[in-house]
């Protein structure tokens, strides 16, 4: 089975997988998916992001470290959950580039956050035993 070890790897096995499964499923992209279901399923699983937050109004955003936007993981997620980008769990949007939390309370925030990344991350788990 593939291994990934960070998001820079995920999101190159997302993009590989994309693009070979636009022919046809093949071995490759089953062992592509399968290799991402299994990041989203570590028990340290989480999004990289730095550590400020902008609050403005009642939102809270999140953005990626190093600027990352992670396009192809959206998608993939969009498609293996169907569901639109960005993806919406509970008070939380995941989208390239950001997570925006509708909280304005930091805290409520951090809270609302951690709980929908566990929640994105159960959905998308889940999927990989009907695959």
């Amino acid at each position: 089975m593939l291994k990934i070890a960070n998001f820079d790897e995920l999101e190159a096995a997302a993009k590989k997988y994309l693009n070979i499964r636009q022919k046809e499923p093949d071995p490759e992209s089953q062992r592509l998916a399968l290799g991402i279901f299994d990041f989203f399923a570590s028990s340290d699983f989480g999004f990289p992001l730095r550590k400020e937050a902008v609050i403005t109004q009642s939102t809270t955003t999140y953005f990626y470290v190093n600027n990352s936007a992670f396009p192809s993981l959206f998608e993939f997620i969009s498609e293996v959950l169907h569901m639109n980008i960005p993806i919406i769990i509970n008070a939380a949007k995941f989208g390239p580039g950001e997570i925006i939390i509708e909280k304005e309370n930091e805290k409520d925030a951090r809270d609302e956050l951690d709980s929908s990344v566990r929640e994105l991350q159960k959905l998308v788990t889940a999927k990989s035993f009907k695959s």
